[in-house]
């Protein structure tokens, strides 16, 4: 991946974490203590964060791809409408959406649930929406050398939504390598295939 990618320095300390949650809510007028339902929001928080949220910082993207096996065929594989969720850096909300993940083998395939762990790892990291495609694509391109990978992500972000203009919408981001760059027919049959017509 990228060196412009978010990585972590360190394994999360969730104590210290709960304690910072503890004083952001303290600072933004809350009483974290003499509320039942925000007693224990900062330990709440922090275990999330350090669990689901970042636990694709506890594997690299080839090992939740798995072991490719030989296959001969150069058919297209699409592994589509897959749910995911990930966290923005900027404004450490999630997004939410489906992807479509597309390869054409050139010798080397992986099992379809591969596909789901290489998007949760790299999901579920600090990424951005845009990275992430591009991070999915140049995995697949890496790991299999198909003869091409593409990557449709479909999300609505929490940051438009809830903040800014306050907009239900959806993103949508795109990445592809490979024949399907070079290929505006197979790009919009695989784009077709996944999403259907805009």
């Amino acid at each position: 991946m990228s060196d412009d990618r978010i990585s972590r320095q360190r394994s999360p300390d969730v104590e210290k974490m709960a304690e910072a949650i503890d004083a952001f809510l303290d600072a933004a007028g809350f009483d974290t203590k003499g509320h039942p339902h925000l007693g224990r929001s900062g330990q709440r928080v922090a275990d999330a964060w350090s669990g689901d949220l970042l636990e694709g910082y506890g594997t690299t993207p080839s090992e939740a791809l798995g072991t490719p096996f030989t296959e001969t065929s150069g058919d297209l594989v699409l592994v589509k409408d897959i749910e995911f969720f990930s966290s923005c850096p900027h404004h450490l909300m999630p997004y939410q959406g489906k992807a479509h993940i597309a390869y054409v083998p050139d010798g080397l395939a992986v099992g379809f649930s591969g596909i789901v762990r290489l998007l949760d790892c790299i999901a579920h990291r600090m990424t951005l929406q845009e990275w992430l495609s591009r991070d999915v694509v140049a995995t697949l391109m890496s790991e299999l050398r198909p003869k091409g990978a593409a990557c449709i992500l479909q999300a609505t972000p929490m940051c438009v939504l809830a903040g800014g203009v306050r907009r239900p919408c959806r993103i949508d981001a795109t990445s592809f390598d490979g024949v399907f760059r070079e290929d505006a027919e197979l790009r919009r049959d695989v784009i077709l295939a996944s999403v259907g017509e805009s």
